[in-house]
């Protein structure tokens, strides 16, 4: 070796007990590392051996899933109550849902079954008629006021329905003006024993302090369109939401003008009140009114509804309490301001208007111009009956637009609310679903409690306002939250499109407008709009063009209800039934 190696080997000293490696050879330590290598990969493979055993694939032991508690309907007391509710139902194919019949949108009723099946609200008697998931109210008592049809909403719809309570079993409740009187102090006890007995059913069980707050409870588990308003807690034992209802009330919303009037001499039509011209697009309000009290007091409606043979009614006579035409006030600027540019006016030629003419739906005793209008107002058919036929509101209101569009008198009520005359109804479309609305369900007779959102019941001092955060109808999440969320949306759609057709009107020069007029003025004063192409509006979106307007009168009839029911008996082979006087769920 040489100097180096030499130094390096006597500065290196091997510890004891370790192999001194100094004095072996190249090949020999290369046959060492090589021994030391082999010896490190068995020793990880044999780890790693283990480390499979010890840890076990999920496939080989899953992992243990959580066990889901039964839950056992007969440890919990359950009483019938009232559901107030309302719903937006153009995203829903009406109330009621029906065994066996796929709908694009689902129902209201399915909405509200999930719900309460989901809080486990109700236990219902199992059908095996029924698939899974499908609502059943067989064993809950359920029942309904009105039942709307595709598109139609409610703000006032009630249903009955029995629902689990927090009262424990057996405990008797106490409620101030609201329980039954039972747990009353006996008559023949001294002042003392009184005291006692009150302390003590002060102490049980408070019908609404102490119960679930359903609508909270419905309401985070519904769609943000249908909201339960109030409940209540102490309906009489033989409650039903559709025949212990006395009065309901509809609404039908429209707009003035009913769509954006025609512009040029092809919208000029006659006017009857005075010697002007009426342009088309508009109303005529004071005529609509005096249709509609026509419909008020008792009449048969055969030539207002569609028949439904199944049901086999023979009575048509329903009682109409009330039925006007109201202005849905607002102080609020529409964005589609461009009607009140000349050309877009309800009358033309203000100067030739007589005395006492009818303007925008008022009596002027002087000769003066046309009030001027702006912005749309938004009117609604309000009409309170017992009780409706099929589609029967609908059909009113097309009467009525066409008397607002100077198609038919007011007279032609008196005429199909003749059915000795008129035996059998002609032919006509009824107005559109989307702006009708149930808005409300009375009881007179039977004296109903409704807790609101928002009520809670206190002591002796009755039901007071909570208003607070957390009480569901206020605050993140509460229903006026999620009320307004849904407003906003459609406010602000609204907001968009009428800036927008404004802007488009606008857009023109000036001249032509100008020029526009100016044939106006100088067409013939009897001359009126094409009757070849007439425009009819139902309640939609837009007008609907019909061509030559047939009077409703002159049109095709239909069969008379006798002999619609007579031959769904023939076809069906069914015997005549016995009627009970014509009673018909109110339905819309």
């Amino acid at each position: 070796m040489t100097d180096e190696h030499n130094d390096v080997h006597e500065s290196v000293t091997p510890v004891e007990g370790e192999q001194d490696y100094t004095q072996w050879s190249s090949a020999k330590l290369l046959e060492r590392v090589t021994a030391l290598e082999k010896e490190l990969r068995d020793q990880t493979a044999r780890y790693e051996s283990l480390a499979r055993k010890r840890t076990p694939s999920p496939i080989q032991q899953p992992k243990k899933s959580r066990s889901i508690r039964q839950f056992d309907p007969s440890k919990y007391s359950t009483r019938l109550i009232a559901l107030k509710f309302a719903y937006l139902g153009q995203r829903y194919n009406g109330l009621e849902y029906h065994a066996n019949n796929n709908t694009r949108f689902p129902t209201i009723e399915e909405e509200m079954w999930k719900a309460l099946d989901r809080a486990k609200l109700i236990f219902p008697t199992p059908n095996a008629a029924l698939k899974g998931g499908e609502p059943n109210w067989e064993g809950c008592d359920y029942s309904k006021s009105g039942r709307t049809d595709k598109g139609v909403s409610a703000f006032g719809q009630v249903i009955g329905i029995r629902v689990r309570s927090n009262r424990p079993l057996g405990k008797e409740e106490f409620g101030e003006g609201l329980n039954d009187g039972r747990n009353a102090p006996q008559d023949g006890l001294d002042d003392a024993a009184k005291d006692d007995t009150l302390l003590s059913q002060r102490a049980a069980f408070h019908p609404v302090n102490d119960e679930i707050p359903y609508p909270q409870i419905l309401n985070r588990l519904l769609p943000p369109e249908i909201r339960v308003l109030a409940w209540c807690p102490s309906p009489p034992a033989d409650f039903s939401a559709r025949f212990s209802c006395g009065e309901r009330c509809y609404k039908y919303f429209f707009t003035q003008p009913a769509f954006t009037p025609t512009v040029g001499t092809e919208g000029l039509r006659p006017d009857k009140n005075f010697g002007g011209r009426e342009r088309e697009g508009w109303l005529d309000i004071e005529g609509m009114r005096e249709a509609a009290r026509k419909f008020e007091g008792s009449h048969d409606f055969r030539n207002f509804c569609k028949v439904d043979p199944s049901k086999q009614i023979d009575n048509f006579t329903r009682m109409i309490n009330r039925s006007e035409i109201v202005e849905m006030k607002s102080g609020d600027r529409e964005p589609t301001g461009y009607l009140g540019l000349p050309e877009f006016q309800q009358f033309h030629q203000p100067s030739l208007h007589a005395t006492t003419a009818r303007i925008n739906g008022h009596h002027r005793d002087e000769v003066a111009p046309p009030v001027l209008q702006t912005s749309p107002k938004i009117y609604a058919y309000k009409v309170r009956g017992s009780g409706f036929l099929w589609h029967q509101v609908r059909h009113m209101v097309a009467i009525l637009f066409l008397v607002g569009q100077g198609l038919e008198r007011p007279s032609l009520i008196d005429d199909l609310l003749d059915v000795e005359s008129h035996p059998e109804k002609p032919t006509y479309d009824m107005a559109d679903a989307a702006p009708l609305v149930l808005e409300e369900c009375n009881f007179p007779d039977v004296g109903l409690q409704w807790v609101h959102l928002g009520d809670y019941t206190g002591n002796e001092a009755g039901i007071r306002k909570s208003g607070g955060k957390g009480d569901g109808k206020h605050g993140h999440g509460g229903t006026v939250d999620e009320l307004w969320r849904v407003w906003h949306k459609h406010k602000i759609d609204e907001t968009l499109a009428g800036s927008l057709v404004d802007l488009a009107v606008r857009s023109h020069g000036a001249s032509i407008a100008s020029e526009q007029l100016q044939k106006d003025e100088d067409a013939p004063k009897t001359s009126a709009k094409n009757t070849d192409s007439q425009k009819v509006y139902q309640g939609g979106d837009a007008a609907r063009l019909v061509g030559k307007y047939t009077p409703i009168l002159e049109r095709t009839r239909m069969e008379t209800v006798d002999a619609i029911n007579a031959k769904y008996l023939k076809r069906k082979g069914l015997d005549p039934p016995i009627h009970n006087g014509g009673r018909l769920l109110a339905v819309e």
